[in-house]
């Protein structure tokens, strides 16, 4: 992705003579499909193992990799000419379409029963970002956007009521992190100013954001296969979501942080104090 900060506005329904509604539309459907193989797996249970790579805490299941599988073979077969960058096969394919795929957003939570994953697919065209779809499958929910505000389960997302103290959904201080002072100040200063929860899964917490359930989600440890359809949605819905230090990455963690329509102090605060994380710098 190569947008690093955006707030909604206006959006068409073609990008170059590409249909943005056919992308959404087929991002669902592969979520959908994925997201059912892992509502079946997930009530049976599943082994998950230490994974290889950036960071030691992360894990993975031998269903990351079919669900994967079976999002890339929809996406292909219904736009062979477009590149796929998926958390477990890394990036495939050429053309002016591109697609972020995260089969499961919370493996962690998958694996230990814990019922707050997704499956996420965000989207470009020519470096733009066009659309995504978060799916919840275990309460069946559908977050999409062709960038004309915010669908769930195909209907647009209701205002939310008035509420007296902000949410925040944040992973920060991350794990692994042992006592970085800069993070445990940012944790302790959003603490003081909200009801602060840690849900395990960006694209939930942005589609949270998007659909009013929470009022600011901001991390330090993601890669844009994690936050493409949720930043998406936040736009679309009015909000302003930002990359740090730049935009999303692929080859290593960055930062993001997205805050709904009301909220820009806070979300201005918090984003100065993101952009301080010595990990971020």
């Amino acid at each position: 992705m190569e947008t690093s900060r955006t707030r909604g506005g206006d959006a068409t329904e073609e990008t170059g003579g590409i249909d943005n509604v056919e992308l959404v539309e087929v991002a669902a459907r592969s979520a959908i499909r994925a997201g059912r193989y892992l509502a079946d797996q997930f009530h049976r249970g599943i082994a998950a193992r230490q994974k290889t790579g950036v960071h030691e805490h992360d894990v993975v299941t031998a269903a990351d990799g079919h669900a994967e599988a079976l999002i890339r073979q929809e996406l292909t077969a219904a736009f062979p000419a477009s590149v796929i960058v998926g958390e477990e096969e890394g990036a495939s394919g050429t053309g002016e379409i591109r697609w972020y795929v995260d089969p499961i957003d919370g493996t962690h939570n998958f694996s230990r029963g814990i019922p707050l994953f997704c499956c996420s697919i965000g989207m470009t065209v020519r470096g733009e970002p066009v659309g995504g779809c978060v799916y919840d499958p275990i309460h069946d929910e559908l977050y999409t956007t062709d960038g004309r505000g915010v669908r769930l389960n195909g209907v647009p997302a209701p205002a939310p009521p008035a509420r007296p103290v902000p949410m925040v959904l944040t992973d920060i201080p991350n794990a692994g992190v042992t006592n970085d002072p800069v993070e445990l100040s940012l944790f302790t200063a959003l603490l003081a100013k909200a009801d602060v929860r840690r849900i395990g899964s960006s694209a939930l917490a942005l589609a949270y954001v998007a659909s009013g359930r929470a009022d600011l989600a901001v991390n330090a440890d993601v890669f844009a296969w994690d936050i493409a359809a949720g930043g998406a949605l936040v736009t679309a819905a009015g909000g302003t979501f930002v990359a740090v230090p730049d935009e999303p990455r692929t080859t290593r963690p960055g930062g993001f942080i997205a805050w709904r329509q009301g909220f820009d102090e806070l979300g201005t605060v918090t984003l100065n104090a993101l952009k301080n994380l010595p990990a971020l710098r």
